[in-house]
């Protein structure tokens, strides 16, 4: 299946997430900038709120696109042990590239949403939403940020996410909500008609 872009991705999601329609104690949480998209669709649809979460992945030294770990909210890496060793990454590179990806982080939340505060989960079901997964890292990241703040249920949400990442992933969180994971799986972009990029404004404005 291909979408025609992210609101219709969401379009679809909203059938797969019937279960949660009106339900007071579920939260949705888009992880951006694409999430955000599919998020809103979702929320608009079912009648929950949404907020963000956010994780960043940390770049090889030779491709920044390639994932080697993710860093959450409170500064927490997950490691991914085995490319690390087999690139021979040092510690002290992740260090450096950690305090720079929590900046980044830091700023994005108070500019989404004013701060990097959140309230208890207690009793409430998180769902984290996504345009699409490929690795895996942020998301893990995500789940393991907002499972500190002790929601009864975490589940994830995506359009479209990849056979092995899905594997995984089911070990992490209490149940995945998916359209589409199919092999060959080069890129999420590769899901959609239209992929292009979300601005900073559009986020702003859907969380508005």
């Amino acid at each position: 299946m291909i979408f025609k872009d992210r609101i219709d991705a969401g379009e679809k999601l909203a059938q797969k997430l019937e279960v949660f329609k009106e339900r007071q104690d579920a939260v949705l949480f888009a992880v951006p900038k694409g999430g955000v998209v599919v998020s809103k669709v979702v929320a608009d649809r079912l009648k929950i709120p949404f907020d963000i979460v956010i994780a960043k992945k940390i770049g090889a030294p030779f491709n920044k696109e390639f994932a080697i770990a993710a860093v959450d909210i409170n500064g927490d890496v997950i490691l991914n042990s085995e490319y690390i060793e087999y690139f021979s990454i040092t510690e002290e590179y992740i260090e450096h590239q950690k305090k720079k990806v929590l900046e980044n982080i830091r700023e994005q939340l108070i500019s989404y949403r004013g701060s990097v505060e959140y309230k208890s989960l207690e009793n409430k079901v998180a769902i984290i939403v996504d345009d699409g997964i490929a690795t895996g890292a942020t998301t893990k990241a995500c789940i393991r940020f907002l499972s500190k703040l002790n929601p009864k249920k975490i589940y994830v949400a995506t359009p479209v996410i990849a056979p092995s990442t899905l594997k995984e992933l089911e070990k992490e969180c209490d149940g995945i909500f998916y359209i589409v994971s199919s092999e060959p799986f080069w890129a999420v972009g590769q899901f959609y008609l239209d992929f292009s990029q979300v601005s900073k404004e559009d986020i702003k404005k859907m969380l508005s």
